[in-house]
């Protein structure tokens, strides 16, 4: 049931990505990317995984142990995509193949913690820390969707990014935009 659960959801999140592309309007936009950015791509992992969870919750027992168990998956998983996706812009590495790789393999790898965790039972100590997080990081979502930071993880990298850019370059380019170092 899990993996049938994984593969429907990453389906539906691949799907989300056109949504509001469809149906403009405030509701979908709290769901769905509104344009380009990475943080917006962050939503295709984050509800359908919300939504698998659930639908994986009924019925079961130790619903602590697993709420816990998808709370921890559901912030390991954009955490895994986001350091894959810069990690990978570091050595100049850009392909959209890799890109929707990435995302399968996130929302998979989000799964896979979320099962295994739950079959060892650990994770129930941080359930309510964990809970808060994922209320922060949804908050987040829907919040810098309409009051959006001026930060690159937020910009649409279509024409204004330096896709020549790698390694140290890159580097220096993001955090000369955040100006911490000024």
């Amino acid at each position: 049931m899990w993996f049938l659960v994984s593969v429907v959801t990453s389906l539906a999140g691949a799907a989300l990505h056109f949504l509001y592309d469809l149906l403009p309007g405030p509701f979908t936009a709290l769901i769905s990317p509104v344009n380009e950015s990475v943080w917006e791509h962050l939503k295709l992992l984050f509800w359908p995984m919300l939504i698998g969870a659930a639908v994986l919750s009924r019925g079961r027992k130790h619903k602590e142990r697993f709420w816990s168990s998808f709370f921890v998956a559901l912030l390991a998983a954009p955490s895994f995509l986001l350091l894959s996706y810069y990690g990978l812009k570091l050595f100049g590495i850009e392909s959209l193949v890799i890109d929707i790789s990435l995302y399968f393999a996130g929302m998979f790898l989000g799964y896979l913690l979320a099962w295994l965790l739950y079959r060892k039972g650990k994770p129930e100590r941080i359930g309510g820390f964990a809970l808060m997080l994922v209320i922060l990081y949804a908050a987040s979502l829907i919040l810098f969707t309409f009051a959006v930071p001026n930060l690159p993880i937020f910009r649409e990298c279509i024409a204004d990014c330096p896709l020549h850019l790698v390694g140290a370059e890159l580097f220096t380019y993001y955090f000369s935009e955040l100006k911490i170092f000024y």
